[in-house]
This record gives C-alpha cells, sequence and structure tokens, in this order.
C-alpha cells in the first residue's frame, strides 16, 4: 500500500472535515471526528491544522474552488458577454437552492467567516469575471470607456447578493427571471447605448 503524499493528505483531512460538517454541524463537530473519519491520527490533524478555525477556512477555500471550477464550465459554454453573465448568475442561484437547504454550518458561524474573508471572496470573484470583461471590450461588445475593475466588483457584488440575499420583486427560484434581470440591469449597464441605437438605425 502507497503512503498519501502531503497534498493527499490535506485533500484528505479537508474532506473528512466537509462529511463531519454536513452530518454534525460545526459547533458539533471536533477534530477528533475529523481525524478518525480522515484516517489520521490528531498529531498528523494538527501538523496541517493549527486548530479548528484554520480547518474550517481550509473548507471554505476547498468549497470556493470547487464553486468556480463548475462556474467557468458554465461560462465557457457561452459566446457572448451577455450570455456569460447571464450563466453565471443563473449558476448562483442554482447553487444557492441546492446549498440552502443543507446544514453544513451553524448560521453564526457562516456569517463569521463571510464576514472575516468577505474582502478575499470578493477579489476572487471580481478576478473571476475581469478576463470576459476584457475579451468583450475586445470584441466591441461593451463600451471602450468601462473600467473593467470596477464593473468586475460591481458584478461580482451582484453575484454575492443574488446567493446570499433573497429577492422581494424577483422570483429567484425561476432562472429565466433571474436571467431577464442580469440583461436589463447588468448588461445593458456596460454597453453603449447611443451606439446600439446607431447600429440599429443602419439596420433598419
Amino acid at each position: 500500500m502507497t503512503q498519501r503524499t502531503e497534498i493527499e493528505t490535506r485533500a484528505t483531512i479537508v474532506a473528512a472535515a466537509l462529511a463531519c460538517f454536513r452530518t454534525r454541524g460545526l459547533s458539533k463537530t471536533t477534530i477528533v471526528d475529523i481525524a478518525r473519519k480522515a484516517a489520521v491520527s490528531r498529531s498528523t490533524f494538527y501538523e496541517y491544522f493549527p486548530d479548528k478555525g484554520a480547518m474550517v477556512e481550509a473548507c471554505a477555500e476547498a468549497t470556493s474552488q470547487r464553486f468556480y471550477r463548475n462556474m467557468v464550465k458554465v461560462v465557457n459554454h457561452c459566446e457572448t458577454l451577455e450570455e456569460q453573465l447571464v450563466g453565471a448568475a443563473v449558476f448562483v442561484v442554482q447553487a444557492r437552492r441546492v446549498v440552502e437547504p443543507e446544514k453544513y454550518f451553524d448560521q453564526e458561524e457562516v456569517d463569521l467567516l463571510l464576514t472575516k474573508n468577505a474582502a478575499v471572496l470578493l477579489q476572487e470573484c471580481a478576478d473571476f469575471i475581469a478576463p470576459y470583461l476584457v475579451a468583450a471590450k475586445l470584441r466591441g461588445e461593451i463600451r471602450k470607456d468601462l473600467d473593467v475593475t470596477a464593473a468586475g466588483e460591481w458584478f461580482a457584488r451582484i453575484l454575492f447578493s443574488l446567493f446570499t440575499t433573497p429577492s422581494p420583486y424577483i422570483d429567484t427560484d425561476d432562472d429565466q427571471a433571474v436571467a431577464e434581470f442580469v440583461r436589463a440591469f447588468v448588461v445593458r449597464g456596460f454597453t453603449d447605448d447611443r451606439a446600439a441605437r446607431s447600429r440599429q438605425a443602419a439596420a433598419g
């Protein structure tokens, strides 16, 4: 039987922690529970994570990476910026519907984690969006004077809001309603309406 590498061992511990949190909740899960689930000793656990807080942050990072890997599969199937932004928004609300019933963590712990890492999470999301905006600008899909960094952060904030906050006006369980919301108030905000009207007039 081959020995696990350090990367494999760390990944095994993170996966075990997520499994324990899912079934027992964060507050009731102990380091002993995680070590037992991962089939490692407590001393091995502490070689990788100094305390439970570090373990939670590692789980959050692993979940975030998996989230973006899945979202990029959706977005990369879209050709235009409009399709890409709509695809990202619909993916986010679908993810919320999956996660919402789950009891991975106690809500207080989730709120604390999001507050502690909010700026990092927002930066990751904005960095994810930025290349699609740059490519769209090169294709002439968005106005030339659009600040890509600011626009990326703005849309990242929209995605965060769609994930965390129910709407009193939009049925976020309806993918089509979410798509129309993004088209009307996000995509059109990135384009040059005057240029669009000129093209339409010329075509007419």
